[in-house]
């Protein structure tokens, strides 16, 4: 029996490909290891969504190469740096044996059989039918990948030249998968696409036709909303978050930055006050939501009086969760060619000065909650520490926020318990359970 290794690199988005891809294997005969010196095939699912991404990809590809000179026989690159740039990668490192896109990354079976290994011409991954797919992270949470591909025309981001138009997967397949997914033990499912927004056909808004589908799935107790646009998101949506169904409190709206006159140069297609409107309704109607955004410093046109706004912005509105990134300029996207192109050193102190804001603002809100009571779903062992067990309240999303450690607890993963918050960090929480082993 051939044995075979993963590395994903990149988004949630990469993650369900992986486990796509990884099932298809296991479905075909193939054995997962842990060690990539225990390897027949090495597989390595790429990011290049910045120039950091790619360098990351290469550099995971030029390591698992090594392995070649042991018991691995084949190297395989696959996702986006594949669909982006296969023929740069054949040609520029022999070592690797197939190259596959983002949009036939099932057909790793027969390539390893000897099949083709040029990408499709899909850049995106989206059956209308279930398909394998063996989960690689905790089993109390997963992915559910809703749709790909962007049709937003943002200044600065290369995924609709990589992924192409946005493309909705058809609900019948996304609840037959969050079924599959339930009987695995998940217990949170967390939607993503590179806009949820966009979901459905055109002229329809079908995101909330998916909501009602996954409130009826027996045994899911979470659903998890990751990446809206602003004026995506409606008053229908807000009511839904805040009735206290499956779907939790908890929103995640990226409006990368404030200033009206960057926002028009990113090409956001929204205003400052637009922006500003939206999160006053959206708290005024869902009084207990967890808002998280994200900011992009250091784009062309960003002076020191437009990143004053972005500072004041951040004061004022105390994201539960917030993250910055500094402005990567993309080869082939419009913000490339701008003027005013601000200096890497300039961009990487701004990123600094804000994340320093919202770990003063992030500490305050964890240190009110000392002393409560909450529901939290058990994630597993601490990556940092074996034996301690970490989970997530519903303000929390996987990978990206903070943490709840769980002192003196030894339970199960996807286990909801009740617990008491003893301590707090800038970005995590330390609580003891209430009942031990007894789920909620």
């Amino acid at each position: 029996m051939k044995t075979f290794y993963f590395v994903s690199l990149g988004c949630p988005k990469n993650r369900v490909d992986t486990e796509v891809a990884v099932g298809s294997l296991m479905a075909a005969g193939y054995q997962p290891v842990d060690q990539p010196d225990d390897a027949d095939i090495i597989v390595v699912n790429t990011c290049s969504f910045v120039t950091a991404a790619r360098s990351e990809s290469v550099d995971t590809l030029l390591e698992m190469a090594e392995f070649k000179k042991g018991r691995a026989q084949r190297l395989v690159a696959m996702g986006c740096l594949g669909q982006e740039a296969a023929a740069e990668l054949a040609a520029s490192m022999p070592e690797i044996d197939h190259v596959l896109g983002t949009g036939n990354f099932d057909q790793l079976p027969s390539l390893l059989q000897g099949g083709d290994a040029r990408p499709v011409a899909s850049a995106t991954f989206l059956p209308a039918h279930a398909v394998p797919r063996v989960l690689t992270q905790s089993a109390a949470f997963a992915y559910l990948k809703i749709g790909d591909g962007c049709s937003r025309t943002c200044a600065f981001c290369t995924i609709p030249m990589i992924k192409g138009p946005f493309a909705s997967r058809p609900i019948p397949a996304l609840l037959d998968e969050a079924t599959a997914l339930v009987e695995q033990g998940v217990k949170e499912l967390v939607l993503v696409a590179q806009d949820l927004t966009q979901f459905g056909k055109p002229g329809r808004r079908n995101l909330m036709q998916l909501l009602d589908g996954l409130e009826a799935v027996d045994g899911l107790e979470w659903i998890r909303l990751m990446y809206l646009y602003p004026e995506g998101i409606t008053r229908p949506l807000m009511a839904r978050l805040a009735t206290g169904g499956k779907v939790v409190p908890y929103l995640d709206m990226p409006v990368q930055h404030i200033s009206d006159r960057v926002l028009r140069t990113m090409r956001r297609g929204t205003t400052a006050r637009s922006i500003r409107n939206i999160i006053d309704e959206i708290r005024t109607m869902v009084p207990d939501i967890a808002l998280r955004t994200t900011l992009i410093v250091g784009h062309p046109g960003e002076d020191d009086a437009a990143f004053a706004e972005l500072v004041q912005f951040v004061q004022d509105s105390r994201f539960d969760h917030l993250g910055v990134f500094s402005y990567s300029r993309e080869e082939g996207t419009a913000a490339a060619t701008l003027p005013g192109q601000v200096p890497e050193s300039i961009a990487q102190e701004r990123e600094a000065t804000l994340m320093e804001i919202q770990r003063t603002i992030s500490a305050q809100k964890l240190a009110n909650l000392v002393g409560q009571r909450l529901k939290v779903l058990v994630q597993g062992p601490s990556e940092d520490h074996d034996w301690v067990l970490v989970g997530r309240t519903s303000r929390q999303a996987p990978e990206v926020d903070g943490l709840v450690y769980l002192d003196d607890f030894d339970g199960d993963e996807g286990q909801f318990i009740e617990v008491e918050v003893l301590d707090s960090t800038d970005y995590d929480l330390v609580a003891r359970p209430l009942e031990e082993g007894v789920s909620l």
